[in-house]
């Protein structure tokens, strides 16, 4: 084996000397061509392969910052049985390999690991580190401990092993002067070209605010910055930039638009988005029976216009009451009159244009009119209608399938919810939605009673369901969850208002 090892040797040699003219000590660039458990391989051009420690490029939380195809800066360190070897730095060595390498790290600016031992101070002053590497010990500058604007508590230093770059070397290796600022300014160079090198629009990242400003505030990708315009900050307008993001708040944010570096313009122009990381609130808000037309709602009054006032009815969804629709029981000049910003209100609505994206509301009784008035006086009725046939059983059609229940349209065109714990189904809570979906098809018949209606929700059971839970009461406590209650409907739905 030693034979072997000798011949190996010797073949890196010739292979550095003459074919790449690589040696020990050189930087050099490569492509990332395969990633192993614990080693990642290198193409380096002529025909040669390096391996560098997966080790190497692992973040604080065991995040793996590299892929296939990405270039990355390593050293020559030697060679094995896998071929070139390469180090991001010189660690985890012996004390004899470590301090002949100190001054091969100093003539090549190859980093080099270090430990903080001890703080130094001028008149009580912080002015630098004492950094043990190997046996000699070599001072960092306070200023070149951490990068711009990371200056952690002295304390917070001590006994932590980094990597630094050896800017000073004189006596033999005994008078070292170090930064680690240098360090990691360079890897986030490399890592600001590998982000750019794969920056497309529509990703989502996760960042940090660096700063607020009136028409925003900036987010540090990783060694890029890109801008949130205050518009992307959040679904409800007129937001301060202040009252959704923090400096140093960790948030994540989607690419709009990528305009890399021009001639003229160093840096690129990446415009981001906070808001749409999240569901939109209109489409959730169409999505959700509950906000069906007819339905009553407590909304925050927003905004006030000459027209009427805009109220919010969840965070990213405003309707509006029109002027004639604000409860007043005389006409009314300007909204300011019976409302003011801020104020809840209870509202019911009227109308949802899609296309358009609007909400009509109304506060307290809608006002209509004639032909208006009969068809409320209609749908008022039906709620009467359900109250009066509590308990009576009646056929029903399922109108859609929800991972929790069904909902069921009644023969007077109200929808109730039949939630799945009023059914039994068997099985785990892992299968009992597929088996419902199977046992109760859309546009299915099945026979509910009408268990109980809170306002505008009704509640619904099997007959076979009731007539159990009669059977163990009053032994049985009534399940709260199972109580939940769907939505009254297109209660106000044919009306024109």
């Amino acid at each position: 084996m030693s034979n072997e090892s000798s011949n190996f040797s010797e073949l890196f040699e010739q292979s550095c000397n003459v074919n790449m003219k690589i040696q020990r000590g050189d930087k050099v660039t490569g492509k990332v061509i395969q990633i192993g458990k614990d080693t990642i391989f290198v193409d380096l051009g002529g025909r040669q392969d390096g391996c560098i420690s997966r080790k190497d490029f692992v973040d604080a939380e065991g995040n793996l910052t590299v892929k296939e195809g990405d270039e990355i800066t390593a050293f020559v360190t030697g060679s094995d049985s896998d071929g070139i070897k390469l180090e991001r730095s010189l660690g985890g060595r012996t004390v004899h390999e470590v301090d002949s390498a100190v001054a091969d790290a100093f003539a090549n600016k190859m980093p080099i690991e270090g430990k903080v031992t001890a703080v130094r101070k001028k008149e009580e002053k912080v002015v630098g580190y004492a950094v043990q590497i190997a046996k000699s010990e070599g001072f960092c500058p306070a200023s070149q401990i951490d990068g711009p604007g990371l200056r952690r508590a002295p304390e917070e230093y001590l006994n932590q092993t980094y990597r630094f770059l050896i800017t000073e070397y004189s006596e033999d290796g005994f008078k070292l002067v170090v930064s680690r600022r240098a360090v990691l300014e360079d890897e986030a160079a490399e890592a600001r070209q590998r982000l750019l090198a794969n920056l497309e629009e529509g990703m989502v990242l996760d960042g940090t605010v660096t700063s607020i400003q009136p028409y925003g505030c900036f987010v540090d990708l990783g060694g890029v910055e890109g801008m949130v315009h205050v518009s992307e900050l959040s679904w409800n307008r007129g937001v301060k930039v202040e009252e959704i993001v923090k400096v140093g708040a960790k948030v994540r944010v989607k690419v709009l638009s990528y305009e890399p570096p021009e001639s003229g313009r160093q840096r690129p122009r990446i415009a981001l988005s906070i808001k749409q990381v999240t569901g939109e609130p209109w489409m959730e808000f169409l999505a959700d029976p509950a906000f069906a037309v007819g339905t009553k709602h407590t909304g925050k009054v927003m905004r006030l216009a000459d027209f009427g006032a805009f109220i919010q009815l969840v965070p990213g969804v405003e309707g509006l009451a029109h002027i004639s629709q604000l409860g007043a029981d005389h006409r009314v000049e300007h909204p300011s009159e019976v409302l003011k910003e801020g104020q809840e209100v209870e509202v019911t609505i009227l109308e949802i244009n899609e296309e358009r994206r609007r909400v009509s509301l109304c506060i307290g009784e809608p006002k209509v009119r004639g032909e208006k008035a009969a068809e409320l006086t209609a749908a008022q009725e039906q709620v009467a209608s359900v109250q009066a046939n509590l308990n009576e059983t009646l056929e029903g059609e399922v109108e859609s399938q929800k991972p929790f229940g069904l909902f069921v349209k009644l023969p007077n065109g109200q929808t109730g919810l039949l939630h799945i714990s009023q059914l039994n189904l068997g099985g785990d809570g892992m299968l009992k939605d597929r088996i419902m979906y199977r046992k109760y098809p859309l546009h299915s018949k099945i026979n509910v009673i009408v268990k109980e209606v809170a306002g505008n929700r009704i509640s619904l059971t099997l007959p076979e369901t009731l007539a159990s839970e009669n059977e163990s009461a009053p032994a049985q406590a009534v399940d709260e969850k199972a109580a939940s209650f769907g939505t009254l409907g297109d209660l106000f739905g044919g009306l024109k208002l």
